[in-house]
């Protein structure tokens, strides 16, 4: 398999929706992190270190956190295989009758169901049992950790810029209210591409601004009482 088809695979549908996520919560961190900031009375360089602290230590913790999470799940897809190899050499048998079992339980008759554990028996055994018993796939991408921990970092990273791209363009007064600002507008864009995923728009929108707009205004205010 070719690095671009291992990424392929590894990024489906489900994970970009999960990395459309994690670049929400880029744009609502980094935001948030602003916001205090500026409630506590922050201005200048102080704004810029503040969002591109936010923006590193995010996606690095985040990259981190799915790395531990996907390698986990990893090993035991890797374990479960293992096993299912081991158990076709022990007893080839007894596990041919129990695929035939899972096929006649899914509302095959027993002799079609006979007769398609055996084809896919002689193709793959083992390919065979892991689908029929786990849902899983033979071919395991080794790198799929990796690339998920990648990614996730990087779509923080993205969802940071905003904020981040904010308080550097905007003029000194106006930092807070640009990033809060940016942030809603950025906000109700990925909504939209959440829905082209297959994702209510209306729902998906409201969900993800409502929580930003929150966010961000208790960050503030947090930030302000801590102030005065």
């Amino acid at each position: 398999m070719s690095a671009i088809a291992s990424v392929a695979s590894v990024l489906d549908r489900p994970t970009l929706r999960s990395l459309v996520v994690e670049t929400n919560d880029g744009i609502i961190a980094t935001a948030g992190v602003v916001e205090g900031f500026a409630g506590a009375g922050a201005q200048g360089v102080s704004l810029v270190v503040a969002a591109l602290c936010a923006m590193i230590a995010g996606g690095i913790a985040l990259g981190g956190a799915r790395y531990a999470e996907e390698a986990a799940e990893r090993d035991a897809r890797l374990q479960v295989i293992a096993e299912e190899r081991a158990q076709l050499q022990l007893s080839p048998d007894q596990e041919f009758a129990e695929l035939v079992a899972l096929y006649e339980a899914k509302g095959l008759s027993p002799a079609l169901a006979r007769q398609v554990a055996g084809e896919l028996t002689a193709r793959d055994p083992l390919a065979a049992h892991l689908d029929a018993e786990h849902r899983l796939p033979l071919r395991e991408v080794r790198w799929a950790p990796g690339i998920i921990a990648t990614a996730a970092g990087i779509a923080y990273a993205l969802g940071a810029t905003i904020p981040l791209l904010s308080v550097l363009l905007a003029p000194d007064e106006w930092r807070a209210r640009v990033t809060f600002a940016a942030a809603l507008v950025s906000l109700s864009v990925t909504s939209v591409l959440l829905a082209r995923m297959g994702v209510h728009v209306r729902r998906a929108l409201t969900r993800t601004v409502a929580v930003g707009t929150v966010a961000m205004l208790l960050s503030f205010a947090a930030g302000w009482l801590l102030h005065h």
